[in-house]
């Protein structure tokens, strides 16, 4: 391996981190014991230990899927990085069309900044679907709706759940398992991304921050020594 691969570029802070890891840990909490409920039934579940077990914790999921992101909203200096998934250019939409052919044959993909086009739509969809999931999901369980009311929160509940479920299949696959995509999961569980990954799949970013970097340094080797007696 070259010295240039072995050289990381920081990608995330550790608020960052505690943010998404907290997140994805209610998620799945939830995910869970919320497909447990569905195909169970919750007349069946409320007369077991099981069922209130399970019902516990897909409260505490979903408290923990809401709350993570509401306290990075307040004490993050980036708090409206979401509003990343609304900004689309025309390389977004080369990304998706070579996307494919680039994931399963391999391929050069068009520059892209610090989210490329897939992560923009998997946020996108997040951002939609777990509002929608969040907010049905807190009406059935403090009883807000009732009759035809409470039947459509349901079902807008089950179908946000079906449909996050399915991207974040994706989300899993091209972060963990698929072979040439590692770094992306190393970058969320370290901080550090391979700068030869960075340059290759976000080279607007990368660039912008390699830039900054000579910058800061020019400006240091600039600064001139003061000696003290």
């Amino acid at each position: 391996m070259s010295k240039r691969q072995n050289k990381l570029i920081r990608r995330y802070q550790l608020i960052d981190m505690l943010m998404h890891w907290s997140v994805a840990l209610g998620f799945v909490l939830a995910l869970i014991t919320g497909y447990l409920i569905f195909f169970q039934g919750t007349s069946t579940l409320m007369d077991q230990s099981a069922g209130h077990t399970s019902r516990l914790i897909h409260r505490i999921g979903a408290v923990l899927f809401v709350v993570a992101p509401v306290l990075y909203f307040i004490f993050s200096k980036k708090r409206f990085g979401f509003l990343s998934a609304f900004k689309w250019s025309k390389s977004d939409l080369g990304w998706l069309k070579a996307a494919p052919k680039h994931y399963f044959l391999g391929g050069d993909l068009p520059p892209q900044t610090k989210y490329n086009s897939g992560q923009k739509l998997y946020y996108l969809f997040a951002l939609i679907f777990g509002l929608l999931l969040a907010v049905t999901g807190f009406a059935l369980w403090f009883d807000w709706f009732t009759g035809a009311a409470g039947i459509i929160m349901l079902v807008v509940h089950d179908i946000s759940a079906l449909a996050l479920t399915l991207f974040f299949g994706v989300h899993v696959y091209l972060t963990v398992f698929h072979p040439s995509e590692r770094s992306s999961f190393n970058a969320m569980a370290t901080g550090y991304m391979d700068s030869e990954y960075a340059e290759h799949h976000h080279e607007l970013w990368y660039n912008e921050v390699n830039g900054q970097d000579q910058k800061n340094d020019e400006q240091l080797q600039e600064k001139p020594k003061s000696y003290t007696m």
